[in-house]
């Protein structure tokens, strides 16, 4: 009597990167536009030439704006908002570390700390705490509001932009890699997403996430995308074998 055993070999899911959908644009009010939060209404931009903020509407209309008073500086880069006011960073150069400063909606100065590693870019508040990227040793560092380290990984990506938080996972730009990269706090690489389907030669600096959607910035031609990602969906493969046993 012959006896047919089927083996079955589960490999491991397997994905690819993802995509995203253009759902909608507008010209940045400010050229460099390097750091974008959402305040539950409305965007905000921070520009890197004249290194200000501009409140604005999802269509591009600019509400208000202005320019941080001393302490302040140059070289604006990354922006969040924390439910009630924001923060940003100003680098006096890419080898030294820059500053965080903490402003109300109206420009005041509130707050400041020195950041923990060297050409400093992405904010993004997870609604107690801030994560900041680091182009100049390609590390994330989650930070206290004052300015402690809390943890800390690498990113085996360089250019990191600027971040955002979805309530679960950590993302932000890959600019030499034309990419979104979707992590987990400890560091686990979740998902990418392509953005050369947007432009060959797009420079992807600002990010900020609205609850539904995300908003990025070209700083090549300076414009901001409404962009929806498409994550590649994960596919299970099973392969069968049979035995025949005497």
């Amino acid at each position: 009597m012959r006896c047919f055993i089927l083996f079955l070999v589960v490999l491991p899911f397997v994905a690819s990167a993802g995509t995203v959908s253009v759902l909608s644009s507008f010209s940045s009010p400010d050229q460099y536009p390097n750091g974008l939060a959402w305040d539950g209404t409305n965007l905000w931009l921070l520009g890197g030439y004249y290194d200000g903020f501009y409140k604005m509407t999802t269509g591009g209309s600019v509400l208000s704006q202005f320019k941080p008073a001393e302490p302040g500086g140059a070289n604006a880069n990354g922006a969040t908002f924390d439910g009630t006011n924001l923060w940003c960073m100003f680098l006096s150069s890419t080898s030294n570390p820059g500053e965080v400063y903490e402003y109300t909606t109206s420009g005041s100065y509130l707050s400041q700390f020195t950041c923990p590693g060297t050409y400093d870019i992405g904010l993004t508040w997870d609604g107690a705490n801030l994560w900041m990227s680091c182009r100049g040793n390609n590390t994330i560092y989650k930070l206290s509001a004052s300015g402690a380290v809390l943890s800390s990984f690498s990113i085996p990506y360089g250019g990191v932009g600027d971040m955002a938080w979805n309530g679960t996972n950590l993302f932000f730009n890959a600019l030499y890699s034309k990419m979104i990269v979707e992590v987990t706090t400890s560091g686990v690489i979740v998902d990418t997403y392509d953005l050369t389907g947007i432009s060959g030669g797009i420079s992807p600096t600002a990010l900020t996430y609205d609850g539904n959607n995300f908003w990025l910035s070209d700083q090549t031609s300076d414009i901001i995308y409404e962009v929806e990602l498409l994550p590649v969906a994960l596919q299970r493969y099973t392969f069968g074998r049979i035995k025949t046993l005497f």
